[in-house]
């Protein structure tokens, strides 16, 4: 039998822990600045795009790791700043049908390995292919986007996303040779407009292999994504604790391209 203090003492422990994990949820920002190909993983900023300064609207705290959240901006091609950060920048050489992937670098949390995502919503990644003319460093994302992949809900209560350390995904196997910006978001979404975050990156890629698809549906960024999709302004139930209805999400954006 426990006595007084020792049962008070484990309750005030489960606050405590309780709070923490609340603060972190509620805190847990990050940055897509790794980029994972040929089975390694890249230092921070080396493949991908560089990000400025932003301010998270639940903290007013400011750092690289805030979300975004305007989508009528060229920011939300690359996330803040980076349709002029190319300069710098490596590009790393992949085959299509190999694997690559965005792995976080930093998060508000540092103090927690490895880094997460914490927040509850989908992931998407789209290819941009830099004109001839234009040399992929100085590309700024204004041409045609296609989507390549789709992190949704596991099950009606539990994202794919959540508690992961990056996203993988293919690029499909008959995407044209070139030069292309590979672009990753990760969404918390909101059931208030305008209020959910993007996390958005860039990696510039050169892509081998025989070719032959033809990508599509196009979209163009801004432009692809309306404040009024059901996809980013949520049902109230998609985003309450405990959360229901996830297999009734409608991502934004066109279909994704298999290639």
């Amino acid at each position: 039998m426990r006595n007084a203090s020792s049962f008070l003492g484990a309750e005030f422990k489960m606050l405590v822990w309780t709070l923490l994990i609340l603060a972190h949820c509620v805190t847990a920002h990050y940055v897509f600045s790794r980029f994972m190909f040929n089975n390694g993983i890249s230092e921070q900023w080396q493949y991908v795009r560089n990000l400025s300064l932003g301010q998270a609207r639940d903290s007013g705290l400011w750092d690289q790791y805030m979300p975004f959240y305007e989508l009528d901006t060229i920011d939300i091609r690359c996330g803040r700043g980076a349709s002029a950060s190319g300069p710098g920048t490596s590009t790393a050489t992949v085959t299509a049908g190999d694997e690559v992937g965005f792995v976080i670098g930093r998060s508000a949390d540092e103090f927690i390995l490895p880094y997460v995502m914490y927040h509850n919503g989908p992931g998407f990644a789209y290819l941009s292919k830099s004109p001839s003319n234009v040399e992929l460093d100085k590309y700024e994302g204004d041409g045609d986007w296609f989507k390549i992949a789709y992190f949704g809900p596991l099950n009606d209560t539990y994202w794919s996303t959540r508690d992961q350390t990056g996203m993988n995904f293919t690029i499909p196997p008959t995407t044209p040779p070139g030069k292309y910006l590979l672009r990753v978001e990760h969404l918390y979404v909101r059931p208030q407009y305008n209020n959910t975050q993007f996390y958005i990156a860039c990696a510039q890629i050169e892509v081998m292999g025989p070719g032959g698809g033809t990508p599509g549906p196009l979209v163009r960024f801004p432009g692809a994504y309306k404040y009024e999709d059901p996809g980013i302004f949520v049902e109230q139930r998609i985003y309450d604790w405990p959360l229901s209805g996830l297999l009734t999400y409608q991502p934004p954006g066109p279909p994704v391209w298999r290639g």
